[in-house]
Parts: C-alpha cells; structure tokens; sequence
C-alpha cells in the first residue's frame, strides 16, 4: 500500500463551522473504521484555534481509493470541503520501525 497526505481545506462562505458542528461525531465515527490505515491526521486551526480544514495521512491501494473513502466522510457528504488535495506521501522523518525501510 501506498501512504497518501490528504490535505482538506474548509468551504468560506460562513457555513463550515455549523457543517463542522453537525457531522463531527459521524464524521470520528466515521473515521474509526480507518484507525488502522489513517497513520497521522487532524484539524488545521487558524489563529484563533478554530478548525478550518484537516490533513491526514492515509494508507490505500490508489488515489481512486482514497477519493472513494473520502467520498463517504460524513464532512464531504454534508459540503464542508472547498478544496482536497490528495499527494502520494513518502514518510523519511521519523519513520515508524514499522515501515520497511526506504
């Protein structure tokens, strides 16, 4: 499998943070069904500490994959997304003993 970075960044037109809101707890529940294959993810925070978007890192098969799980998240079902950017990820700092080596 490949790792990938999927970098989301929320919709500006005053209605993330109550999308946010409503569908976060689908949205965890959701995502717990990939606790084995999400290695790393989170809000992105603005200035203020408020969530205005999320990255993760994500082990699939393909971008296609990737595209398709995210297209079932509770957060892109109900719009909150303007932009993702999904990029394959080569982990080289502190690379879990895990990992095969590079």
């Amino acid at each position: 499998m490949t790792h990938y970075c999927v970098f989301r960044l929320d919709r500006t037109d005053g209605k993330a943070a109550e999308i946010r809101a409503a569908t976060r707890p689908d949205h965890l529940a959701f995502m717990k069904g990939y606790a084995g294959r999400v290695l790393i993810g989170g809000p992105l925070l603005d200035a203020d500490g408020n969530a205005h978007g999320g990255m993760m890192v994500i082990e699939a098969e393909s971008e296609a994959e990737v595209r398709e799980i995210l297209s079932r998240d509770p957060f892109e079902v109900a719009g909150l997304s303007a932009t993702i950017e999904i990029s394959p990820f080569r982990w080289q700092t502190n690379r879990p003993a895990h990992l095969p080596p590079l």
